[in-house]
């Protein structure tokens, strides 16, 4: 005998309820990870009101990474420290992700994004940095320079998302589930860590690589407390506009970094934002995909730090 439809919906409600109620709140994971670098140099700033955690390391002049969708200050663990020897580095997680924040209700446009991590740097008395940005990150990145150009010393772009062009990526279908009204929600609820294991391995030339380890540090920012919640506003915001017009208006150099096979993000985006930012230069990781800080992070800072040279103020 089928239960009314009413009893179903209360019963899945409740359960999204109490899933969440019982999910440890940001300041609760920063404090049970097992990263390292985030237990000895993480700390908390507020900015716009939101509690954003950030890894800062070094001395020197600043530079900030900034992470892709689904991923956290976790991604930059093989440059953070190689970085610092001679620079302030400031790995952060962005609002909805890591150890952050995540509020279920904010716009995640990349604009109200850029505009997080201009309210970082003054919080955090930054009055200029080299942006670091990969994916989503590097789409903000683009943002930030180009809202923000005073603060913006130089860009670094690592396989960016943010430009249309004519080979688009198709969502999946858990993506298109998420989007869905109340049946997204309900999804929430369900287990996501192996359609995020899928994910990581594709972001991977070589997906042997990817661990259990890995795979667990980034799917625990998901479980915690509004962090799917957080992921489905982000993924039902509205389609973004061509950026053409904003991203021509860069004029901080720019380096853009992109991996010879790319699953997520055609490589043809990394082009089209190296065909539109005047003072900018491409390079190829060769062996890597869409994460080459992971996967090849010593071709990778390389290429950063010759970029770079001598960037003293």
């Amino acid at each position: 005998m089928r239960a009314p439809t009413w009893i179903v919906c209360v019963s899945l409600a409740l359960a999204l309820c109490v899933a969440g109620c019982t999910r440890p709140d940001h300041h609760e994971l920063a404090a049970r990870t097992r990263f390292e670098l985030a237990l000895s140099h993480g700390r908390y700033v507020e900015a716009n009101g939101l509690d954003t955690f950030a890894i800062v390391a070094g001395e020197g002049p600043d530079v900030i990474l900034l992470h892709g969708d689904l991923s956290s200050t976790y991604t930059w663990r093989h440059l953070i420290e190689p970085l610092a020897r001679t620079r302030r580095v400031h790995a952060i997680d962005l609002p909805g992700h890591g150890f952050s924040e995540k509020p279920a209700n904010a716009p995640y446009t990349t604009t109200w994004m850029a505009g997080h991590v201009a309210a970082y740097m003054q919080a955090a008395g930054v009055p200029s940095a080299v942006i670091v940005g990969n994916s989503m990150g590097g789409e903000v990145a683009s943002e930030v320079a180009a809202l923000y150009p005073r603060v913006t010393r130089g860009l670094v772009l690592i396989a960016p998302a943010g430009l249309r062009t004519e080979e688009q990526e198709v969502p999946d279908l858990a993506v298109r589930i998420l989007r869905w009204p109340v049946v997204g929600d309900i999804a929430t609820i369900f287990p996501f860590r192996s359609h995020l294991a899928g994910v990581l391995r594709d972001a991977y030339y070589d997906p042997t690589r990817v661990t259990d380890i890995d795979i667990d540090t980034y799917y625990v920012a998901l479980r915690s407390r509004n962090g799917l919640a957080a992921f489905v506003a982000r993924v039902r915001r509205a389609a973004s506009v061509d950026r053409t017009s904003i991203v021509r208006t860069i004029g901080a150099p720019t380096l853009i970094l992109v991996g010879e096979v790319d699953r997520l993000v055609p490589v043809s985006v990394a082009r089209r934002y190296g065909e539109t930012i005047a003072k900018s230069r491409t390079v190829v990781i060769e062996r890597a995909g869409h994460l080459p800080q992971e996967e090849r992070p010593d071709a990778t800072l390389r290429a950063i730090e010759e970029w770079l040279g001598d960037d003293s103020e």
